[in-house]
């Protein structure tokens, strides 16, 4: 068990540094997660204003130069 854990700890944290590299991941799980939104909410306005408030949290996030 402890086995399994350690090497899901180690896929993880490769998927993180992927996904911190690699701008397009960035952008295709935004896309997603503005859809998934959009399906759940059916409201178009309310997925804007939520995709305003991620992109201005990414940004300022980016733009700190903190690493995780």
């Amino acid at each position: 068990m402890d086995n399994f854990l350690q090497e899901t700890n180690t896929k993880l944290k490769e998927w993180l540094k992927l996904f911190q590299s690699q701008r397009q991941v960035q952008y295709a799980a935004l896309v997603v997660y503005l859809l998934l939104w959009l399906f759940a909410s059916g409201s178009l306005t309310t997925t804007i204003w939520v995709g305003i408030g991620v992109g201005l949290g990414w940004m300022l996030g980016r733009d700190s130069g903190q690493e995780l």
